[in-house]
């Protein structure tokens, strides 16, 4: 059962990266056409940020999952560790979200654009491997 867990979360979580960096280089690219070259930069580092964020929260989501002997645990999650992947990932996304706006001064439409696109990956990305539909 454990087995059939972690590969049916290492997939849904492969697929879901897969879709959301597909969606962003195609809107990045069909902006660079449309708009100009820097919206190119600017929706990649959007995208980037919820690739991150994805990817980030994939991980603590595993280890809020795992028992004290690295093995995912049955039906048991560390609510502490799942509330401070929560609490990262927004910080994560803030920080990210300031530095490209703010250092790098990349234009807000295309950052805006690629981390909009990123985030409906979810909604493009279901899964349903290893889980069996009800009628």
């Amino acid at each position: 059962m454990q087995a059939v867990t972690n590969n049916a979360f290492s997939h849904t979580l492969r697929k879901i990266l897969l879709v959301q960096a597909g969606l962003v280089v195609i809107t990045a690219v069909t902006l660079s056409l449309v708009k100009s070259h820097e919206f190119f930069w600017a929706t990649l580092y959007g995208g980037a940020i919820i690739i991150a964020s994805t990817s980030f929260f994939g991980w603590r989501l595993r280890i809020a999952t795992q028992t004290d002997y690295n093995q995912p645990a049955e039906n048991t999650v560390n609510s502490a560790e799942l509330f401070k992947g929560i609490i990262l990932r927004f910080v994560l996304v803030i920080v990210l979200l300031a530095l490209g706006l703010g250092w790098f001064k990349l234009l807000p439409a295309g950052v805006l654009s690629g981390f909009i696109v990123a985030q409906l990956a979810f909604w493009f990305s279901r899964s349903s491997y290893g889980v069996t539909r009800r009628k």
